[in-house]
């Protein structure tokens, strides 16, 4: 018997993009890989199908930024919101374009780098809390190169260097049992500032002409804030002007699966706070403060009173042409995605259901497998928690 729910009529290049298994490539995507993020691939779909040219994208759950450079791609306005510091770093750097200026001040930076043997003699008094577990080796590399940034003109320059110093660090150290010699380091940190100085400067330049303006004017459509989305309907920078949101496209923390958002794991399991260090940002709070709580809590009571709260806010920047489209995994699927579909209903928001009957779906949700944060595709009966769920919402 067929669900009496609403549906909603899906493309077959939107299916298509759901299942991309395809590494994530090109700046400013590739920059730094951000745990449980969703294809470019997948974001430009669901844009393109639930938005017009001008209308605002919002993604409360931010992360590496994968939805908000893409709405910024293709001329929509767009907002996003995390508590990490870390995230909005990410994303205000990658959807900064850097001027001719900047491009070159940063390659005759490069240029008087020291060699490897100046940095391997180079002696600090004492080391960061956050810097902890990394090796002296790799420790005398980064803070060598940070030091360095003194040497750029502005604000924009800096940043930009820690952002390609934190894909060389996460490429080299995260969940790696073996460090890189300084040499490796040194050598991937020039070859990634090298592709990151070409890529931005080329997807920034393309942007910049879908939205008609000079480059340096992209910023002006989007909004980045580092907060909780509960409460965010008060917050006036997200202007009144751009409401309603056209289309919530997010994927928020799953409910009693360990991700680690804001650390790293080198050398074994050993965690490190060095990310937060290189992007100079502050970060004292542990894995439950970006998960919405506990997993081990019975009930995950915390969790779903978090996610009661963020959507009963997201509600009031939405109308009933909205459309909130996620991405969600579950550690224990049987009970907590009737628990999610409730606390979404609580805050007003009614499920609808996909179909798209080239492909054979008519009205079911679309499960992908994520084993080894790889990325599979499947439309099945069967549901384990090595899945994630592609939902979507309406306002009622």
């Amino acid at each position: 018997m067929r669900s009496s729910r609403p549906t909603i009529r899906l493309s077959d290049s939107f299916l298509t993009a759901v299942f991309e298994q395809a590494r994530v490539s090109g700046m400013p995507h590739s920059i730094y890989r951000y745990p449980a993020r969703f294809s470019p691939a997948f974001a430009r779909q669901a844009i393109l199908s639930f938005t017009d040219v001008g209308e605002l994208v919002l993604d409360p759950f931010t992360g590496g930024g994968t939805a908000i450079t893409e709405a910024m791609a293709l001329a929509r306005r767009a907002a996003c919101l995390d508590i990490s510091s870390l995230a909005t770093f990410l994303i205000r750097v990658k959807t900064t374009p850097l001027s001719i200026h900047d491009t070159k001040a940063i390659k005759l930076w490069a240029i008087a780098l020291p060699g490897e043997d100046e940095i391997k003699s180079s002696t600090f008094a004492g080391r960061e809390r956050e810097a902890r577990h990394l090796t002296d080796e790799a420790y005398q590399f980064f803070k060598t190169i940070l030091l360095r940034t003194d040497k750029l003109r502005n604000r924009r320059q800096k940043d930009f260097v820690r952002l390609v110093l934190l894909a060389t660090g996460q490429s080299a150290l995260d969940c790696k049992a073996m460090l890189p010699s300084t040499s490796t380091l040194l050598s991937e940190f020039r070859r990634m500032l090298e592709l990151a100085l070409i890529g931005f400067r080329r997807f920034w330049h393309e942007v910049a002409g879908v939205y008609h303006v000079p480059p340096g004017r992209v910023t002006q459509f989007r909004r980045i804030l580092r907060r909780s989305c509960t409460g965010c309907e008060s917050d006036r920078r997200i202007p009144y002007e751009w409401l309603p949101a056209k289309l919530v496209l997010t994927s928020p923390p799953y409910p009693g699966v360990h991700v680690l958002y804001h650390r790293w794991q080198i050398l074994g399991r050993r965690e490190t706070s060095a990310a937060f260090w290189i992007a100079n940002q502050n970060d004292g709070a542990g894995e439950s403060y970006y998960t919405f709580g506990s997993r081990q809590q019975p009930g995950l009571r915390t969790y779903f009173r978090n996610l009661r709260e963020t959507f009963s806010s997201i509600r009031v920047l939405v109308d009933h042409a909205s459309t909130v489209v996620q991405l969600v995994g579950f550690s224990a699927p049987d009970w907590q995605l009737p628990a999610y579909l409730a606390t979404m209903k609580a805050t007003g928001f009614e499920e609808v259901l996909p179909e798209c009957e080239r492909t054979a779906l008519f009205r079911r949700r679309v499960w992908r497998n994520i084993p080894s944060r790889r990325w599979y595709a499947c439309i099945e009966p069967e549901i384990t928690s090595s899945r994630e769920v592609l939902l979507f919402h309406r306002a009622v």
